[in-house]
């Protein structure tokens, strides 16, 4: 590519692909693998739990499209804008999802833009309902100023009343104070800040724009999930009072 080199591995067994590891500049970007999969897609699955009625989401950075499949597997959203730097990146992983159909970026809903992430939130005034972002580490080169609380200032000027946002923190490639830094600068932002651990040090930042009573409860609904949802996470439901809680 232009800015890359890129290169998706697959892993099979008896013929069947079991994960596939995104490299980009010889720096492993993204896995998508049973616990991987599952974290990616909580990115999603924990905004939408929240948020009474999304209707539009932004997505920035694709990596190997997990994310992106879990926004087009939600069916209250009308539209899905993706945003990512390398179009080389973006068809290297079509192989992802090889089934007619399966590609999240061929849902009607999802319009794809070639852009850096923080120039598109400047020049696009939103709102969005759900904004949610796995750039690369913090450590690599360029990347740092994507953690700052100037930008995460910026995603939450693009969030309407009651939207979600969530965000990649990569703990265990960090020092515990660059890591501090980084919550730090997302609660500045976001006054309901909540921490999750999505699959071991893979964490998730999650905030708010004004809905902190959503976040401060002991206990999350998930009947706004659609079953497709809820069973890709492998959620174990309960049902109590007509709502199904986790």
């Amino acid at each position: 590519g232009l800015t890359e080199t890129a290169v998706l591995l697959r892993q099979s067994r008896w013929g069947t692909p079991v994960s596939h590891r995104l490299v980009t500049n010889a720096i492993s970007m993204s896995v998508l693998d049973s616990f991987g999969g599952r974290y990616m897609k909580a990115f999603v699955y924990l905004p939408v739990a929240v948020h009474p009625r999304p209707r539009r989401a932004l997505l920035v950075s694709y990596g190997v499209g997990s994310t992106a499949r879990a926004l087009a597997d939600t069916a209250s959203l009308d539209t899905i804008d993706v945003v990512d730097v390398s179009r080389g990146i973006i068809e290297a992983t079509r192989a992802v999802f090889p089934a007619p159909g399966s590609h999240p970026l061929d849902d009607p809903r999802v319009r794809l833009h070639i852009e850096d992430g923080r120039f598109f939130l400047l020049t696009r005034p939103g709102p969005y309902d759900i904004v949610t972002a796995e750039p690369p580490p913090p450590n690599n080169a360029g990347i740092a100023s994507l953690y700052s609380r100037e930008y995460f200032a910026l995603v939450r000027s693009r969030l309407a009343e009651g939207g979600v946002a969530s965000y990649w923190l990569p703990a265990y490639q960090l020092r515990l104070a660059d890591s501090k830094a980084i919550v730090a600068a997302f609660c500045s932002a976001f006054a309901d800040c909540t921490l999750w651990s999505g699959s071991g040090a893979e964490w998730i930042l999650l905030g708010t724009r004004d809905a902190r009573h959503l976040l401060v409860e002991s206990r999350i609904e998930l009947h706004r999930l659609e079953p497709t949802t809820s069973s890709s996470l492998g959620i174990c439901l309960t049902h109590a009072d007509n709502a199904t809680t986790l």
